[in-house]
């Protein structure tokens, strides 16, 4: 009994850690729109196994390079950096104050 009550636990632990959002960038290429503060909408599409990131933007699209990041995730190229953590999103551009967006 108290060995499937281990292995039941260890289960639940690890299902957790699997649906956690904040444990980093998708592990497969994966596409997640987000709406903004200032009511534009974004997309971000991950290729975790290349290291890119696109951001969708205003009809544009700019690739960006995966950086190492403490936690969520951290994109940067040409200017702008992307950090995001669970399901939300900020983007730092230059002359442009920041903004915030949450996936929708």
């Amino acid at each position: 009994m108290h060995h499937a009550l281990a292995a039941a636990a260890l289960v639940l632990l690890l299902a957790a850690c699997a649906t956690d959002p904040t444990a980093g960038p998708p592990a497969a290429d994966r596409r997640v729109a987000f709406l903004c503060s200032n009511g534009e909408n974004v997309e971000m599409r991950f290729f975790p196994q290349q290291g890119v990131g696109v951001l969708v933007r205003g009809g544009r699209t700019q690739e960006l390079q995966q950086q190492p990041a403490a936690s969520g995730f951290l994109y940067v190229g040409g200017g702008t950096t992307v950090r995001g953590q669970g399901d939300e999103l900020r983007i730092e551009a230059a002359a442009q104050p920041p903004l915030r967006c949450r996936a929708r």
